[in-house]
């Protein structure tokens, strides 16, 4: 089958699942065409052919909370860029004929997809918060901004792909429980206790590094390619060899509240200490995981005291992380189902 499938550059999470799943569907014998944006993720999927589009990039202040005024104004090039290219894309699109679209999170291949009249899968972890209570403790218009978010960047799915950490019986027959997928790297990994923290910040957080600079402790920090050593602060750039590396042999994790970096953190069995971006609910939701399933805890504004307790009950959380087990091919797996139910009933439908 010919598919286009749609990548959130927002953060690094959908790029490194979509580097998985589309090697898994070329082997499957499918033919792939990717659409992204951003700097970040086109470095990761340009090389595999994608195609670059426009999408939303969230603006942080320099307290660390997600503005949506900002965010807003910083975005409206989007807009134009649209405008002046819908002919193009559309036409790149028509040329390639699809068969399905994937989304992962990506709101244009979502609209494309109903213009073509074709099949939308949408894979993402977003959608499991359409189905749940406001939890207590998140503020109500937050909740409410990512389930609109969220109904716009996959409505109409044929199939939503909804990636969880519980195990939960499905409400309708096109929705799809897994366990969140994991880069074929971190599944070989052989994982062990070093003596350094590993950091992973999608934003810069000054506050967090001045905590963390007035501890006894040896920090690994990846955020926005800076490089360098700061007194027991060494930074350095995502990915490559050296990223692996210092996540398989870290002692824990200290990081924004991603879904990606927990899954990877229940398959190494590493305690984690999240830090939420403040005023985006998915992130705060996923921090509640931690605390959840006793890996590891939360705090959206750092004291030293907190990181000094997370780092006390390590041992503990190393039990708890021993007792959870999950398949990381749980999702790949149910997409290729997924492909086949839809070429079968294209095929009856000829």
């Amino acid at each position: 089958m010919k598919i286009i499938y749609g990548v959130s550059g927002e953060g690094l999470g959908h790029v490194f699942e979509t580097l998985e799943l589309v090697s898994r569907l070329k082997c499957e014998g499918h033919t792939v065409k990717i659409l992204t944006y951003g700097d970040r993720a086109f470095s990761f999927l340009g090389p595999l052919g994608a195609s670059r589009i426009e999408g939303v990039h969230l603006e942080v202040t320099p307290k660390g909370d997600v503005s949506i005024v900002h965010t807003f104004f910083k975005n409206l090039h989007i807009v134009g860029f649209y405008i002046k290219n819908w002919r193009r894309l559309k036409k790149e699109i028509s040329d390639f004929e699809p068969d399905v679209f994937i989304t992962a999170f990506e709101p244009y291949t979502t609209l494309i997809s109903h213009i073509f009249r074709k099949p939308l899968i949408s894979i993402d972890n977003q959608n499991e918060l359409l189905y749940i209570r406001k939890p207590e403790g998140v503020k109500w218009f937050d909740f409410k901004i990512t389930q609109w978010s969220t109904r716009l960047c996959t409505w109409g799915a044929a199939y939503y792909i909804l990636k969880s950490f519980n195990k939960i019986t499905p409400s309708k027959n096109n929705l799809y429980y897994v366990f969140p997928i994991v880069q074929s790297e971190t599944r070989k990994m052989k994982p062990i206790v070093a003596d350094h923290i590993f950091l992973y910040l999608t934003k810069p957080n000054h506050k967090l590094i001045e905590v963390l600079k007035t501890m006894p402790e040896k920090c690994i920090v990846y955020c926005g390619g800076r490089i360098g050593v700061d007194g027991n602060i060494t930074y350095r750039a995502s990915g490559g060899a050296e990223y692996i590396e210092d996540l398989r042999t870290c002692k824990a994790i200290i990081a924004t509240t991603g879904f990606s970096l927990i899954a990877d953190a229940f398959l190494l069995k590493k305690p984690y200490f999240g830090v939420p971006l403040k005023n985006q609910f998915e992130q705060a939701y996923n921090a509640r995981i931690l605390r959840k399933f006793s890996i590891g805890e939360f705090s959206e504004n750092v004291k030293k005291d907190e990181i000094e307790s997370f780092l006390k009950h390590l041992p503990d959380y190393r039990t708890a992380l021993e007792k959870y087990n999950f398949d990381p091919a749980d999702e790949e797996t149910t997409l290729i189902s997924i492909l086949e139910k839809i070429k079968r009933d294209q095929l009856q439908a000829l």
